[in-house]
């Protein structure tokens, strides 16, 4: 395969030159991503200013862009045809509602757009778990078939020092609040998170608390079938 690797760490980060070394033994790898740390930035592109790309090393790149700017510039403009884009490994967990705000994610919900199969890595802080058992994960997505360009694979692996499972889930509703302090430079953000996961079994936040692999399938858009459905009984669109 051509794999193109993307994340939202930097290019230079452990989690992708871990990626970077695992994903090599399934063909050419290569790196298009931030020069900095670009967490946060979703789907977000830059448009009206020029972006620069910079050769690192053999088929190693930085872009002066955002995650999803990396992917749109790797699948248009290297003259490669890439079969995989992988985004991560992410420091730090894309669970629950988090990957609305996750450059991770957004990296991989810009490679939808050219139909291209899609994987999105995370942990938390957690890379000797990932070094240890990317290849058993990994072949866990391509003997089950479940690689395909019609939604995100978003998997997390566990904050535990063994797998004890790989299972597909659903995502968690978790709450999470965001409050300022206020100090001498302004306002400094945080959030209270309400980990109540304990009876959703099936969910990311449980398997990840719970030393199993968490694999979620995300869509290509934020549309709400059920909610659309129940809109149009409402306005008697249907029987």
């Amino acid at each position: 395969m051509n794999i193109l690797l993307v994340n939202d760490d930097g290019y230079n980060s452990i989690g992708i030159k871990i990626l970077f070394n695992k994903l090599s033994k399934y063909g050419r790898v290569v790196i298009v991503a931030p020069k900095e740390h670009m967490s946060c930035t979703s789907c977000g592109i830059t448009i009206n200013r020029p972006q620069k790309l910079t050769k690192v090393d053999e088929d190693i790149y930085y872009f002066d862009g955002t995650p999803a700017d990396c992917v749109a510039f790797g699948m248009s403009s290297l003259n490669i045809k890439f079969d995989l884009v992988v985004s991560g490994c992410n420091d730090g967990w894309n669970i629950s509602y988090d990957i609305n705000y996750s450059g991770t994610i957004g990296a991989c919900t810009q490679a939808l757009i050219y139909r291209v199969p899609t994987i999105a890595f995370s942990c938390e802080h957690n890379f000797d778990l990932v070094d240890k058992e990317f290849d058993k994960v990994f072949d866990y997505l391509i003997k089950n078939n479940l690689l395909d360009h019609h939604y995100i694979l978003n998997v997390n692996f566990p904050h535990s020092k063994e797998i004890k499972d790989i299972k597909l889930s659903r995502i968690f509703y978790r709450e999470a609040k965001t409050f300022y302090k206020e100090t001498k430079d302004g306002f400094l953000a945080s959030r209270t998170l309400d980990d109540s996961y304990k009876e959703d079994k099936d969910t990311d936040v449980y398997l990840v608390h719970h030393e199993c692999v968490s694999i979620v399938p995300l869509g290509r858009t934020s549309f709400d079938v059920e909610a659309y459905n129940i809109l149009k009984k409402k306005i008697g669109l249907q029987k």
